[in-house]
């Protein structure tokens, strides 16, 4: 992952059983959020695509393949995407600004502190307006001398404050108050200057998600722009909604987001590909025994995105809605003892979102209809903490991290050596991809150079070539705790209780070894002294199970 999430990001942790006949206890996947998830009923609106026949390539022979046969197996699952397009609109292209991204999961936002964050390169800051009981974003910079406001506070009148000079704006981004102005004169008016005003960006709520119109000149468009939650019908290609199923009482949901340091694209790469989740999630949400070949069929594509789906059990079923939500519904049919046939559903909705050239937040929705009770959720026997499942999903991400990032290297080398930071024009050159499993892969990168002009539509100057991928070292790639446990309100409260309880027995432990040598009756000493072992046991094993907050080196050679 970026890696991962898309097994839990990415796709379906529990897919790793899907190569095989689900057994009997299968591994609970990633998922997200306890908390119900409603989707926001308003105007319908359909996407219309032509339907892509894609030639599927040879399987792959028992004998040696000659060299120039070996080059067009390569390239043939992508010149058959390619080839169909062209009946497309090749001019289309997708305007990045025009839409609107998700930038947090609600629940893991606190209202009573602002929160920085980047999207599409531009510095923006998220408060909660009390009165107007609704979500802010404002550009990250005061107008006075340009201090970032993220690192402001909430002050008494609701406000948000700017740390340097004390300025405070509301909700509407206007200037309310500036201490340093004298009260009368000039000064006085200083409030009033359309200078003095932050600059807002357009938000709503949808679905346990906020989003943010990254561009601060289309308010009109956001006002007559779908929803990307709105609930549409089951026939739409285009469909950006959660799933039904997320509110259907049969399913349980958990949601996950953590902030991935490789780029939008090979993060979205992840997410398009199944076949990585038996071997990059071991033991984990897959098994490397049960991998087995993926005949992924295309079945529409266009400026919207694209969607496809494999024949057999597990059936997966995949969609990429432009910019970056994208979905995967897997379907496994079982037999249990007692009950009989059952058809096992998973939902892993994924939101990969551009923050900055080399840095992807990624947002993670999943249910599922099966093993309830090794999920978070409102029932009683739903004892499993969102913070538990959290740690399986990091397991997820660390598991793709490494790999994504020597492959994000590898490929800005590449662009270096050809004089051209474009790879999706180079993709199947660098890459050889010649079985069906492959075959999402293919269809992101090509609407991402088809469409997507090969990168977002950044804002400001970037460097593409020197991203956080190139110069981080395994340590910092896998940091949960500047990743994910700060900016998750189930794990950061978790990760304080635990260090409270673990002060708390090692106080234990300290007097009771102090206090063993003073009653003079033995059997008391006994105890104190037992007392105090047990607790510096707990402490330590507390000091252990807090590596899951912060980090867990990730060796995929060692888990046998």
């Amino acid at each position: 992952m970026p890696s991962s999430i898309l097994s839990t990001p990415i796709i379906p942790t529990l897919i790793s059983s899907l190569s095989s006949p689900p057994p009997t206890n299968p591994l609970p996947p990633p998922f997200l959020s306890s908390k119900t998830l409603i989707p926001s009923r308003r105007r319908r609106q359909t996407f219309l695509s032509r339907p892509l026949r894609v030639s599927a390539p040879p399987s792959p022979a028992t004998t040696t393949i000659p060299i120039e046969d070996d080059e067009r197996l390569s390239t043939k699952n992508s010149q058959g995407i390619q080839e169909n397009e062209e009946n497309q609109d090749s001019s289309s292209k997708f305007s990045w600004r025009d839409h609107w991204y998700p930038v947090s999961l609600v629940e893991d936002l606190d209202p009573s502190i602002a929160t920085p964050f980047q999207l599409l390169n531009r510095d923006i800051v998220l408060w909660f307006d009390r009165s107007d009981s609704q979500w802010v974003a404002l550009d990250d910079k005061c107008p006075h001398r340009l201090a970032p406001l993220s690192e402001g506070r909430i002050d008494e009148n609701g406000h948000l404050q700017c740390s340097y000079h004390g300025w405070s704006f509301d909700g509407c981004g206007s200037c309310v108050r500036i201490p340093q102005a004298s009260a009368e004169g000039p000064e006085a008016r200083a409030c009033q200057s359309p200078r003095a005003c932050a600059t807002r960006f357009p938000t709503m709520v949808s679905q346990g998600l906020l989003f943010v119109w990254p561009d601060e000149n289309g308010w009109e468009r956001a006002q007559t722009t779908s929803p990307p939650m709105q609930s549409l019908s089951k026939e739409d290609v285009g469909m950006k909604r959660l799933p039904d199923d997320f509110n259907n009482p049969q399913f349980s949901t958990v949601t996950i987001q953590r902030d991935l340091f490789y780029g939008y694209d090979t993060l979205m790469e992840n997410v398009s590909d199944p076949s990585h989740i038996d071997f990059a999630h071991h033991k984990v949400t897959g098994r490397r025994d049960r991998a087995k070949a993926l005949p992924f069929k295309m079945e529409s594509s266009g400026l919207w995105g694209f969607s496809g789906s494999n024949d057999g059990n597990p059936k997966i079923s995949a969609k990429f809605v432009a910019p970056c939500y994208y979905i995967n519904k897997v379907e496994i049919d079982t037999k249990l003892p007692i009950v009989g046939d059952q058809k096992w559903i998973i939902w892993i909705c994924s939101f990969n979102v551009p923050m900055a050239p080399g840095k992807t937040r990624s947002i993670v929705c999943s249910a599922r209809n099966f093993f309830q009770f090794t999920m978070p959720g409102p029932a009683w026997w739903q004892v499993i903490p969102r913070w538990h499942e959290h740690w399986t999903s990091n397991k997820v991400y660390d598991g793709d991290m490494i790999v994504l990032q020597g492959q994000e290297k590898v490929f800005i080398s590449k662009s270096m050596e050809g004089g051209s930071a474009d790879v999706n024009k180079e993709y199947t050159t660098i890459t050889f991809t010649p079985t069906q499993a492959d075959r999402f892969v293919l269809a992101f990168r090509n609407w991402l150079r088809r469409h997507g002009n090969s990168q977002p539509e950044w804002f400001g100057t970037t460097n593409t070539l020197s991203l956080p991928s190139t110069v981080l070292s395994k340590r910092q790639m896998l940091d949960r705790y500047e990743q994910h446990t700060l900016k998750c309100s189930s794990c950061k409260k978790a990760y304080t209780t635990f260090q409270t309880l673990q002060k708390f027995l090692v106080g234990v432990a300290v007097v009771g070894t102090a206090a063993a040598g003073v009653p003079p009756d033995m059997q008391l000493r006994v105890i104190l002294a037992g007392l105090a072992i047990v607790s510096a046991g707990l402490a330590y094993v507390l000091r252990d199970l807090q590596k899951n907050f912060i980090f867990i080196d990730y060796v995929h050679a060692e888990i046998d």
